[in-house]
C-alpha cells in the first residue's frame, strides 16, 4: 500500500504467485489474482478477495471467490462495488487432427479434437487408427486419456497423484506405455507404467530418474526406448517391455527433440546447438549416424517419423513469421503441410498414415463476470 501524497509504502502482505491484477471495490475490499500451481505449462489464476479495515490493515483471512484456466491481468468493477469484470487470457496446447492425402504431401480438413480449455499433448494412436492419446491436464492434474476422432469427449485411461504424461502404445499395441512423475525437477524418480489398450490396472515396468519420454516402434519389431536428462545431456536406453531389463549401454545425445523409426531400426534426432536445419539418423544398434541437412530451415522444433518410415514430420517456429509442419524426405527435400501464426508443436501420424494428431498450442482471451461474491 502505497500513500501517495507522503510517498509512504507498507506491505499489505506477499505472495510469489501475485499477479499484476488489483481493483479496489467501493466499501474497501481488494480483489486481487494468484497464481495457481496446478500445471507447470500454464499460467493459471485464481480470483481472491481480502477486507482491508479503515486503517488499512487486513481485518479477515482471504477468501478464493473464483477459479479457472488462464491467468487473470485486467480487473474493472461496476459502481456499486457488485460485479467484477475481468481479462482471462489462456495460452495452451491443444490435439487438431487432419487428413493426409497424396501419399502423405499435402493435408486438408484440419480441425479442433480437444475442446476443453486445458493442456493437452497427442503423442500416440491407438493401433487401429479409431483413437489419439494424450495427456491433459483437465482434470486438475496431467492424467492419460484417448479420444476416438468421431466424439467430442475423451475417455480416460489412468489417473493419479502423480504427473502422467507421453502415452504410447507397446510395438504389438496390446498395452500402453506411460510416464509417471511425482513432481519436476533434476533428481525427481520417474516411472514407466503399461496398462491395458482398453483400460485397466497398471503395471509397473521400470524406474530411473528423469525420465521425460518414452517410444516404441512397431511389429515385427520389438524395440521400445526411453531418454532421461543427466546434466547437459540426454541418455537413451533400450527396454524390455515386459521385464523393464535394459540390454544395452545408453546412447548419448545433446538435448534435442528425437524421433525412433516405425521398424525400429533408426532415431531421427534434431541438432539444436546450433539449429542450423541439420538432423542426425542415428542406428539403435550401432550408434552410429549420419546427417540430413533441411534446407533453408533453420529453426527445427518437434520430429516424428511418418507411418511408413519415409519421410519426417517436422516443426518450425520462427518468432516473426509463425510456425510450420513441414514433410521432409530422407534426402532434405521439405514441403509444407500447414502454416499457422500459433505455435505448432509436433504432430503424431496415425498407423495407418492416413490422419495426423498435431500439437498446436494457441492463445484465447475471455471477459468474464461475477457478482454475488
Amino acid at each position: 500500500m502505497n500513500e501517495w501524497q507522503t510517498a509512504n509504502a507498507e506491505t499489505l502482505f506477499s505472495d510469489g504467485r501475485l499477479a499484476p491484477a488489483l481493483h479496489w471495490l467501493p466499501d474497501g475490499r481488494l480483489a486481487y489474482a494468484l497464481g495457481t500451481q496446478q500445471s507447470s505449462s500454464r499460467g493459471d489464476s485464481s480470483l481472491w478477495m481480502v477486507s482491508l479495515s479503515q486503517t488499512g490493515r487486513i481485518s479477515e483471512a482471504p477468501k478464493r471467490i473464483s477459479q479457472g484456466y488462464g491467468s487473470i491481468t485486467q480487473f474493472t468493477g461496476s459502481a456499486d462495488g457488485k460485479v467484477l469484470t475481468f481479462l482471462r487470457e489462456n495460452w495452451s496446447p491443444s490435439t487438431y487432427i487432419a487428413v493426409l492425402t497424396a501419399g502423405g504431401t499435402q493435408l486438408i480438413a484440419p480441425r479442433r479434437l480437444t475442446l476443453e480449455e486445458s493442456v493437452s499433448i497427442p503423442s500416440s494412436w491407438t493401433p487401429d487408427s479409431k483413437a489419439v492419446l494424450f495427456n491433459s491436464d483437465q482434470n486438475g492434474t496431467s492424467e492419460i486419456f484417448k479420444q476416438a476422432t468421431d466424439r467430442p469427449l475423451a475417455e480416460s485411461l489412468a489417473t493419479s497423484a502423480e504427473q502422467l504424461s507421453q502415452p504410447t502404445a507397446s510395438p504389438d499395441g496390446s498395452e500402453i506405455l506411460y510416464i509417471s512423475t511425482p513432481k519436476p525437477g533434476p533428481e525427481t524418480l520417474s516411472s514407466i507404467f503399461a496398462i491395458p489398450t482398453q483400460g485397466g490396472t497398471p503395471r509397473l515396468v521400470l524406474k530411473d530418474v528423469a525420465i521425460f519420454t518414452v517410444q516404441c516402434a512397431r511389429l515385427p519389431s520389438t524395440i521400445c526406448l526411453y531418454s532421461i536428462s543427466k546434466g547437459d545431456t540426454w541418455e537413451t536406453f533400450r527396454f524390455d517391455v515386459r521385464s523393464g531389463k535394459r540390454p544395452d549401454p545408453p546412447q548419448t545425445d545433446p538435448p534435442c527433440n528425437w524421433s525412433l523409426s516405425p521398424n525400429g531400426s533408426q532415431r531421427a534426432v534434431i541438432a539444436c546447438r546450433p539449429n542450423e536445419g541439420l538432423i542426425w539418423l542415428r542406428s539403435t544398434s550401432t550408434g552410429q549416424a549420419r546427417n540430413l541437412v533441411v534446407n533453408g530451415w533453420n529453426e527445427l522444433m518437434g520430429i516424428n517419423w511418418t507411418a511408413d518410415g519415409r519421410s519426417l514430420l517436422i516443426s518450425w517456429q520462427n518468432q516473426a513469421s509463425g510456425s510450420a509442419l513441414l514433410n521432409v524426405t530422407l534426402d532434405g527435400k521439405a514441403s509444407v503441410l500447414l502454416r499457422s501464426g500459433n505455435e505448432i508443436w509436433h504432430a503424431i501420424p496415425s498407423p495407418d498414415g492416413r490422419f495426423l494428431a498435431i500439437a498446436e498450442a494457441g492463445g484465447t482471451k475471455n471477459v468474464w463476470q461475477i457478482e454475488n461474491f
